[in-house]
């Protein structure tokens, strides 16, 4: 599965987007395979993974300014049979 993320700042200032497993969430035990290029994230559910268990992920943005700020939206993945 691919996850798209679009960042802006309204300052104008370049974001580092960065996607991640929140793993103190979710019912899914172990940890998923993810990949990023460009904002986007493809990510591979593992065969062992139940219908029902739910993964959650970050899509962290950071900006170049002085101070740097950040932000996270978090995407909750139900996986089913």
């Amino acid at each position: 599965m691919t996850l798209n993320g679009r960042i802006t700042d309204p300052d104008g200032n370049a974001v580092t987007a960065t996607w991640w497993q929140y793993t103190d969430a979710g019912t899914y035990p172990g940890t998923v395979s993810l990949t990023q290029r460009d904002g986007a994230a493809r990510v591979r559910i593992p065969r062992d993974a139940q219908p029902g268990q739910t993964i959650h992920l970050i899509l962290q943005g950071t900006d170049a300014g002085t101070p740097a700020l950040t932000s996270y939206q978090r995407v909750v993945l139900t996986v089913r049979s």
